[in-house]
């Protein structure tokens, strides 16, 4: 059984309010103004990337293989990884911060507490990520449901 865990947006929020506004411009001058259709449609292509691109992990349970994948819709790019160098889930507790500038010079900035499921070595050097939660109880239930499928030890992160 293949799970897709959906992760976050490739892009971040400024590039997204740019995707939206991309989005209706493109719509409004293919519906409105015929001799601008093409530039319409390029400015919806270029929005629908902006908008819709995100990270994900797929796992395999049977196969014990993971791929980290940017995808657009249904289209997944990304490279299978073998999980036999890996026996542990854990929780990880993390404040993420994104930044961006204006050219006005203006700081634009966005935090976030996630909690990170992810899978580690029997050392917990190597990481793989699986999916960022928003509350401790979803991202809890999620991991101690990812070790019993793969038949891993739930532990507390102490690298050695």
């Amino acid at each position: 059984m293949i799970i897709d865990y959906k992760r976050e947006k490739v892009f971040p929020l400024m590039f997204l309010i740019i995707g939206i506004t991309l989005l209706i411009s493109g719509i409004l001058l293919i519906v409105n103004f015929d001799k601008k259709a093409i530039a319409g449609l390029s400015f919806l292509v270029i929005g629908l990337i902006i908008v819709f691109t995100r990270k994900g992990t797929l796992i395999d349970f049977e196969k014990k293989k993971t791929k980290h994948y940017v995808g657009l819709f249904l289209i997944k790019i990304g490279n299978w990884k073998t999980l036999e160098n890996y026996s542990y889930v854990t929780l990880l507790h993390l404040n993420l911060k994104s930044h961006g500038y204006s050219r006005t010079g203006v700081q634009f900035s966005e935090k976030n507490k996630v909690f990170r499921v992810c899978l580690l070595d029997k050392t917990h050097r190597e990481k793989i990520k699986i999916k960022d939660f928003k509350n401790i109880e979803s991202a809890n239930l999620e991991a101690k449901k990812i070790a019993k499928k793969m038949n891993y030890d739930f532990v507390k992160y102490n690298p050695t």
